[in-house]
């Protein structure tokens, strides 16, 4: 016995029922918890739908669907940082290692200067706020998109939001310099501390630029990479 399309629809509603907002995580419960259900019902005939689903849910455990979704987005999580990497590589291959170079000398040299520590903080604010501006800006086509489809992507929202915690790392790093010691005046730092922290902003810019603006510019790409099904969700 074959379950219809209703019964399928009825498992899409069990699983947002259950706590399970992505449709992509929803679709592979969905799967399993149909293929399942058909087997229950080759030994158990006279189940009804509702039995053999709820039996089949069973197998779930205490926790039900909740480590599902959780191996899912790690697994997602470890391709969004795959796809950082390959990003990345190129700022430190030909033509764009030289604007990494220069981005790092230009943070070194500012250290030197009297208002350095002012100009670090400047720049600290403003990547900050661009960063948030970007975030919000993304989340509201996400929110948009979900309007128009009715359907959520664990992907999607992992390429459009996961670039906010780069903020809470420099406002972090911003922090560290407003505490009030002596010590982490540029002027006293000696050269290796210097080219740390230049290390360290550069970093974090890059970063920033690569998953708040160059990933979620190419989502769409990525997302029809990952969900072959993604492309049609939207006609």
């Amino acid at each position: 016995m074959e379950l219809t399309e209703n019964q399928i629809q009825e498992l899409y509603k069990f699983t947002r029922k259950h706590y399970v907002e992505y449709y992509d995580v929803q679709t592979e419960l969905v799967d399993h918890l149909a293929n399942d259900i058909e087997n229950i019902w080759v030994e158990h005939p006279n189940l009804s739908f509702e039995q053999a689903r709820d039996k089949s849910f069973k197998k779930f455990g205490v926790f039900g669907f909740m480590k599902v979704v959780e191996k899912k987005q790690s697994q997602l999580s470890k391709k969004y940082f795959k796809i950082i990497l390959k990003f990345a590589k190129k700022w430190f291959q030909l033509p764009k290692i030289f604007l990494t170079i220069s981005l790092l000398f230009c943070f070194y040299q500012i250290q030197k200067l009297q208002s350095g520590y002012y100009i670090y903080a400047s720049i600290f604010g403003l990547v900050i706020l661009l960063e948030l501006f970007t975030v919000i800006k993304n989340n509201r086509k996400l929110k948009k998109n979900f309007k128009e489809t009715g359907k959520k992507w664990m992907f999607q929202k992992i390429i459009t939001s996961n670039g906010i915690g780069n903020s809470a790392l420099i406002l972090f790093y911003t922090y560290d310099f407003f505490l009030p010691d002596n010590t982490k005046d540029f002027l006293l730092m000696g050269d290796f501390r210097k080219a740390y922290s230049a290390l360290l902003i550069t970093f974090l810019v890059l970063f920033g630029y690569i998953t708040l603006v160059v990933i979620p510019q190419k989502a769409e790409e990525l997302l029809e990479e990952t969900y072959p099904e993604y492309k049609f969700s939207k006609n």
